[in-house]
């Protein structure tokens, strides 16, 4: 009779549970690192990973022992969700830049520049009438021409400036 206990195979850790799934998938997603560690030096490693669930008080939903069969369909459901994680969580990657990281933009130097004066705003000429001129010194000649045209047609009667309107 053997009295000595076997030594863990597993830390044992505190489980987290997550929605939806069951003790065994907790169980394995907790201890994830140590099983997949496992899996790479033994072929078969269930029955004793098991036996440690069953010690840690893990049971299927309908209250039995796991069985080897239970626990390496969740076993490719823990591996599957791991990698989707990992997967998401890898920043995506930047092509690189076709320019050389040591550029830096030439400084171009400042030259002083003597600020501008504006131009004093002409008083605007005014006609005969009283009136303030239509034609402003600014405009091209041709517009001008227009606008004097115009300033006769206003400065001559009453009756013809109610015409143009």
């Amino acid at each position: 009779m053997e009295s000595q206990s076997q030594p863990r195979l597993t830390r044992k850790k505190r489980i987290r549970q997550y929605s939806g799934r069951g003790d065994i998938y907790a169980w394995l997603r907790a201890h994830h690192g140590d099983v997949f560690r496992r899996r790479d030096v033994e072929q078969h490693p269930w029955p004793a990973l098991i036996r440690e669930m069953v010690v840690d008080g893990v049971r299927r939903e309908d209250g039995l022992e796991p069985t080897v069969k239970n626990v390496a369909r969740v076993w490719e459901r823990v591996c599957r969700d791991v990698a989707a994680e990992a997967a998401a969580a890898k920043p995506k990657r930047v092509p690189p830049s076709r320019i050389s990281p040591e550029w830096r933009p030439t400084v171009v130097p400042q030259r002083a520049v003597a600020p501008v004066q504006q131009p004093a705003p002409l008083a605007p000429a005014v006609t005969p009438s009283g009136r303030k001129s239509l034609v402003d010194p600014n405009d091209p000649p041709h517009v001008q021409a227009e606008m004097a045209k115009i300033e006769r047609i206003f400065d001559e009667d009453e009756s013809k400036r109610l015409k143009l309107y």
